[in-house]
Protein backbone atom coordinates (compact mmCIF):
# COMPACT_ATOMS: atom_id res chain seq x y z
CA UNK A 1 0.00 0.00 0.00
CA UNK A 2 1.09 3.08 -1.04
CA UNK A 3 0.84 6.34 0.99
CA UNK A 4 1.77 9.85 -0.66
CA UNK A 5 3.08 10.77 -4.05
CA UNK A 6 6.02 8.56 -5.65
CA UNK A 7 9.38 9.51 -5.71
CA UNK A 8 11.01 11.16 -8.63
CA UNK A 9 14.24 9.57 -10.01
CA UNK A 10 16.33 12.32 -8.31
CA UNK A 11 14.44 11.79 -5.13
CA UNK A 12 15.47 8.51 -5.21
CA UNK A 13 18.70 8.45 -6.19
CA UNK A 14 19.26 10.74 -3.72
CA UNK A 15 17.72 8.67 -0.89
CA UNK A 16 20.10 5.56 -1.98
CA UNK A 17 22.91 7.79 -1.15
CA UNK A 18 21.82 8.69 1.79
CA UNK A 19 21.27 4.86 2.93
CA UNK A 20 25.24 4.64 1.95
CA UNK A 21 26.60 7.31 3.69
CA UNK A 22 24.94 6.25 6.38
CA UNK A 23 25.60 2.82 6.69
CA UNK A 24 29.38 3.96 5.53
CA UNK A 25 29.15 6.46 9.02
CA UNK A 26 27.80 4.27 11.11
CA UNK A 27 29.37 0.79 10.69
CA UNK A 28 32.86 2.53 10.15
CA UNK A 29 32.84 4.66 12.99
CA UNK A 30 30.93 1.94 15.17
CA UNK A 31 33.53 -0.66 13.90
CA UNK A 32 36.08 1.43 15.15
CA UNK A 33 35.28 2.90 18.65
CA UNK A 34 34.16 -1.03 18.99
CA UNK A 35 37.96 -2.12 17.92
CA UNK A 36 38.93 0.10 20.14
CA UNK A 37 37.25 -1.22 23.42
CA UNK A 38 38.82 -4.51 21.91
CA UNK A 39 42.36 -2.85 21.72
CA UNK A 40 42.09 -1.78 25.41
CA UNK A 41 40.47 -5.09 26.93
CA UNK A 42 43.24 -6.65 25.05
CA UNK A 43 46.13 -4.82 26.40
CA UNK A 44 44.65 -4.21 30.03
CA UNK A 45 45.10 -8.15 29.65
CA UNK A 46 47.68 -8.85 27.84
CA UNK A 47 50.39 -6.14 27.54
CA UNK A 48 53.51 -5.28 28.50
CA UNK A 49 53.32 -3.67 32.44
CA UNK A 50 55.50 -0.55 32.44
CA UNK A 51 55.61 3.31 32.85
CA UNK A 52 54.32 6.26 30.73
CA UNK A 53 56.72 9.38 30.84
CA UNK A 54 54.48 12.32 29.34
CA UNK A 55 56.49 14.13 26.48
CA UNK A 56 53.69 16.30 25.29
CA UNK A 57 49.74 16.53 25.17
CA UNK A 58 47.28 15.79 22.31
CA UNK A 59 44.07 18.42 22.47
CA UNK A 60 40.84 17.64 21.07
CA UNK A 61 37.54 20.21 21.85
CA UNK A 62 36.85 18.95 25.53
CA UNK A 63 40.16 17.39 26.78
CA UNK A 64 43.42 16.25 25.89
CA UNK A 65 45.63 13.63 26.48
CA UNK A 66 49.10 12.55 27.48
CA UNK A 67 51.88 11.32 24.75
CA UNK A 68 54.95 10.11 25.63
CA UNK A 69 57.94 7.47 25.86
CA UNK A 70 56.65 3.91 27.35
CA UNK A 71 58.82 1.62 29.73
CA UNK A 72 58.35 -1.26 30.55
CA UNK A 73 58.65 -2.69 34.07
CA UNK A 74 61.46 -4.90 33.20
CA UNK A 75 63.54 -2.11 30.63
CA UNK A 76 63.22 -4.77 27.70
CA UNK A 77 60.51 -2.79 25.57
CA UNK A 78 60.61 1.08 24.99
CA UNK A 79 58.18 3.11 22.50
CA UNK A 80 57.81 6.47 21.86
CA UNK A 81 55.11 8.91 20.77
CA UNK A 82 52.56 6.58 22.76
CA UNK A 83 48.97 7.95 22.88
CA UNK A 84 47.70 7.52 26.75
CA UNK A 85 43.42 6.43 27.01
CA UNK A 86 42.78 6.66 30.19
CA UNK A 87 39.21 7.77 32.53
CA UNK A 88 41.08 10.88 33.76
CA UNK A 89 40.55 14.11 31.70
CA UNK A 90 43.31 15.98 30.93
CA UNK A 91 43.05 19.76 30.35
CA UNK A 92 44.94 22.12 28.58
CA UNK A 93 46.71 24.01 31.10
CA UNK A 94 47.60 20.81 34.23
CA UNK A 95 51.12 20.27 34.50
CA UNK A 96 53.00 17.17 32.88
CA UNK A 97 53.61 14.66 35.50
CA UNK A 98 56.72 12.96 35.40
CA UNK A 99 55.69 9.40 34.89
CA UNK A 100 52.85 7.60 34.85
CA UNK A 101 52.93 3.87 36.44
CA UNK A 102 50.99 0.82 36.11
CA UNK A 103 50.63 1.46 32.05
CA UNK A 104 49.83 -1.54 29.58
CA UNK A 105 51.01 -0.89 26.29
CA UNK A 106 49.11 -2.33 23.31
CA UNK A 107 50.45 -4.67 20.69
CA UNK A 108 50.15 -1.51 18.02
CA UNK A 109 52.63 -0.26 20.40
CA UNK A 110 50.96 3.38 19.25
CA UNK A 111 48.88 2.76 22.65
CA UNK A 112 48.62 2.40 26.26
CA UNK A 113 46.28 2.15 28.59
CA UNK A 114 45.84 2.88 32.71
CA UNK A 115 44.07 0.26 34.36
CA UNK A 116 41.20 2.45 35.13
CA UNK A 117 40.43 2.69 31.41
CA UNK A 118 36.78 1.85 30.85
CA UNK A 119 37.20 -0.17 27.68
CA UNK A 120 33.12 -1.38 27.75
CA UNK A 121 32.39 2.09 27.17
CA UNK A 122 33.65 2.51 23.78
CA UNK A 123 32.59 -1.08 22.76
CA UNK A 124 29.22 0.18 23.64
CA UNK A 125 29.06 3.42 21.81
CA UNK A 126 30.14 1.49 18.58
CA UNK A 127 27.44 -1.06 18.80
CA UNK A 128 24.85 1.76 19.68
CA UNK A 129 26.13 3.62 16.45
CA UNK A 130 25.91 0.60 14.47
CA UNK A 131 22.44 -0.55 15.47
CA UNK A 132 21.06 3.29 15.30
CA UNK A 133 22.63 3.30 11.70
CA UNK A 134 21.15 0.50 10.68
CA UNK A 135 17.67 1.09 11.82
CA UNK A 136 18.30 4.42 9.37
CA UNK A 137 19.13 3.17 6.62
CA UNK A 138 16.29 0.47 7.05
CA UNK A 139 13.93 3.10 7.01
CA UNK A 140 15.09 5.03 4.32
CA UNK A 141 15.25 1.64 2.34
CA UNK A 142 11.29 0.62 3.50
CA UNK A 143 10.38 4.60 2.48
CA UNK A 144 11.71 4.05 -1.19
CA UNK A 145 10.06 0.91 -1.37
CA UNK A 146 6.37 2.49 -0.18
CA UNK A 147 6.88 5.43 -2.37
CA UNK A 148 7.00 3.17 -5.34
CA UNK A 149 8.62 4.67 -8.77
CA UNK A 150 7.38 7.75 -10.01
CA UNK A 151 4.78 7.51 -12.91
CA UNK A 152 6.51 8.52 -16.01
CA UNK A 153 4.57 11.16 -17.52
CA UNK A 154 3.30 11.59 -21.35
Amino acid sequence: MSTGRPLRTRERVFVRIAVVFVLLVALGGGMGLAAEGFEGRTALRDGPVGALAPTDRQCGKDSCTWIGTFTSADGRVTERDVDLRDDVEVSRGEAMPGAIDGVRLAKDAETAYTADYGWRTPLAKGATLAVVGLAIATGLILMLRRHGRAAVSP
